[in-house]
């Protein structure tokens, strides 16, 4: 059945509070815990003195209670004694400078040092847990992101990183371009990460700031590999994985969760709904990119638990319905573990106005017996982790485009995520599944694959989306495509969208970066859309117009067009619509290859199948503060606010 966690902070508590905390979890309906992620200081209170006994004892109490463990390397934050003892383990800032020492995750994860210690502390836990059955899984640190650290173990590493990668000089000369501002690399130590807020990102070489990304990428998964290769050496059946999260420096998650054994996700979604029709807050598009890692089921580590209060004045607090539909929600989307954080809100520290499940009056309270009926409503469907979302739709993520889009805006209201939670959004605005998946995965079982802005061209994709479309798919890609080569420079001599432009039948013949002005749109069936941050004024070059401008002075111009290529067919969006564009353009897309749908939910309904040898669950889910009717099947459904409903196959709603 789908699994119920909880993190829980026993060297927080007294340990008198432990057995009636365990006995209150196991009541409720949780199977596993998660332990210990920022724990070092009590685990090895001085330099090569462990102290695990505390943490024997409360893995004891949990296990009495039936339930299992969640295990975390605690290596985000060292104790006090390593950063003061070893200062080149400390993380530097932009000026060069060690940052200062707050609370947590100052550590840089290449520094030979840090390394060491981490492996001492790391091997200490797996030698002592591997093969217990009390341990459920392991997790490897904490909501790891490409550090932007300037420390003399990076600068070395990034040079001896593109050294292995251009082999020489000249190479790396070459495809950085930097005969620009006479920026020529005459010694592999005049390379310095390019970090510094005063220049960052505009006056950068875009080039060497797309391989420092990167390189940031690669230093991630080092690390995962690092410590997982511990762990799986004392215990190879160990189920290993690491927590998740969107920070300002993005990973590259295909490469941080490709040793791992399952992904994981901290799911923390809005509770200030806003009022705004257009705006894209449902966190379901996390949800279909986290699934995509391993293209499996995943877990959630942290899962909404209170109102927020970390580093920001506090949040409003959950509304009713909102922390079983958001937990739903992630089941909905393929999340086979939901761990809430956190059991109880701390006492002290930064985190104490960020509440978890109980608050520090520690009383049974709504946000308690919320969890508890989602607990027994997954208790009534023990089949459900049987079960997964087969998607006939993929959208592609790229790395190298979330890299390089960040570090060289387009215009002023123009963002690569946008676009693909537009596309995201109209999928399950419709009640069809849809993957996000890695721009280099097979595309075998879909009949659709949309391309959002595929910046930082790969030609061999062309080719791959060329061979798709042939066979009958149906293939979509939007504004900014084509433009970049592999090493972040402007495609030379071809129009845009270059490498696509045979596929997509038409070519770019003006951009317009209109930024926050709007404009319009308008279908040979009359249809307007509202349009906004880029405008392509195309040429067709055998595809047919399916919209075209109405202002400014490209009116009458193509703005998307539609090609016949083999079986199928390509689109191109040469503009940033409002939700109402993508849902009609899917709807098309979807009778086209008579994928089913369902046409006539209102915004803010979300609809996801998962299926299984079990049957099929369909989830319709009311993420709104405002009831919800629509038709289906003869029959007039009605959700209140926040609230999820479960159908089966045969029509039976659970």
């Amino acid at each position: 059945m789908i699994k119920i966690g909880m993190a829980y902070y026993p060297e927080h508590w007294d340990r008198a509070l432990w057995e009636r905390d365990a006995a209150r979890m196991a009541a409720l309906g949780v199977h596993v815990v998660r332990l210990g992620e920022f724990a070092w200081g009590r685990m090895e209170p001085e330099d090569g003195r462990f102290d695990f006994g505390w943490l024997d004892e409360a893995i004891d109490v949990i296990a009495r209670h039936g339930m299992r463990v969640i295990l975390c390397t605690p290596t985000n934050s060292a104790p006090m004694w390593l950063y003061t003892g070893h200062p080149d383990t400390v993380q530097h800032g932009p000026d060069g400078r060690p940052i200062d020492l707050g609370i947590r995750g100052h550590r840089c994860t290449l520094s030979p040092t840090f390394r060491r210690y981490a492996a001492r502390i790391t091997e200490q836990m797996a030698k002592r847990y591997a093969g217990r059955r009390s341990i459920f899984a392991w997790q490897i640190d904490n909501e790891l992101e490409n550090d932007h650290c300037a420390c003399q173990a990076c600068r070395e590493n990034f040079r001896r990183w593109l050294r292995e990668k251009y082999g020489t000089l000249d190479a790396l000369n070459r495809a950085w371009g930097t005969d620009v501002w006479s920026g020529q690399i005459t010694a592999w130590e005049q390379i310095e990460p390019p970090v510094s807020k005063a220049y960052m990102p505009d006056w950068y070489d875009p080039a060497c700031m797309l391989d420092y990304e990167r390189f940031g990428a690669w230093r991630t998964a080092d690390f995962v590999y690092f410590e997982r290769d511990i762990i799986k050496a004392h215990d190879p059946s160990a189920l290993v994985t690491t927590n998740g999260w969107f920070p300002a420096n993005m990973p590259d998650f295909y490469q941080t969760f490709a040793p791992l054994d399952v992904a994981a996700y901290d799911n923390y979604p809005p509770m200030d709904l806003p009022e705004d029709p257009e705006a894209l807050y449902s966190n379901a598009f996390g949800l279909d990119f986290v699934r995509g890692f391993k293209r499996q089921n995943f877990w959630i580590l942290e899962q909404l638990g209170g109102a927020g209060g970390c580093w920001s004045p506090m949040g409003i607090a959950p509304e009713p319905g909102m922390l079983e539909g958001y937990a739903l929600q992630a089941v909905a989307h393929g999340a086979d573990l939901v761990s809430f954080f956190r059991w109880r809100s701390a006492c002290s520290g930064a985190e104490m106005l960020g509440h978890g499940v109980l608050d520090h009056d520690d009383r049974d309270n709504r946000r308690l017996g919320e969890i508890g009926q989602f607990c027994r409503r997954l208790e009534a469907l023990p089949d459900l982790d049987k079960t997964c979302l087969r998607s006939p739709v993929a959208i592609l993520y790229g790395p190298d485009q979330e890299f390089a889009l960040k570090n060289q805006r387009q215009s002023r209201n123009f963002a690569y995520w946008t676009q693909l939670k537009l596309f995201q959004d109209a999928c399950m605005g419709l009640g069809v599944n849809v993957d996000v998946i890695s721009q280099d995965a097979p595309l075998d079982g879909y009949k659709a694959v949309l391309v959002p802005t595929h910046y930082v061209t790969d030609p061999t994709l062309a080719t791959r989306l060329e061979a798709f479309a042939a066979a009958g798919g149906t293939v979509v890609i939007t504004n900014r495509s084509g433009v970049k080569d592999e090493h972040n420079n402007c495609v030379f001599g071809q129009p845009l969208p270059t490498a696509f432009r045979h596929l997509c039948g038409c070519r770019v013949e003006e951009y317009d970066a209109i930024g926050e002005k709007r404009v319009h749109i308008e279908t040979a069936a009359g249809e307007r859309f509202t349009v906004t941050g880029w405008c392509d004024v195309l040429a067709p070059e055998g595809a047919d117009v399916w919209a075209r401008y109405t202002e400014k002075f490209y009116a009458g111009s193509p703005a998307v067009t539609k090609n016949a290529f083999g079986a199928g067919r390509a689109y191109y969006v040469g503009a940033v619509g409002q939700r109402a564009l993508y849902r009609t353009l899917l709807a098309e897309i979807c009778r086209e290859l008579a994928i089913p749908m369902l046409p006539d939910l209102p915004l803010g309904v979300e609809v996801t199948t998962r299926t299984g040898k079990s049957g099929a669950y369909t989830f319709f889910f009311n993420n709104t503060l405002r009831a919800q009717t629509f038709p289906l099947d003869g029959e007039q459904v009605v959700l209140r606010p926040m609230e999820m409903k479960i159908r089966t196959g045969d029509g039976a709603w659970v």
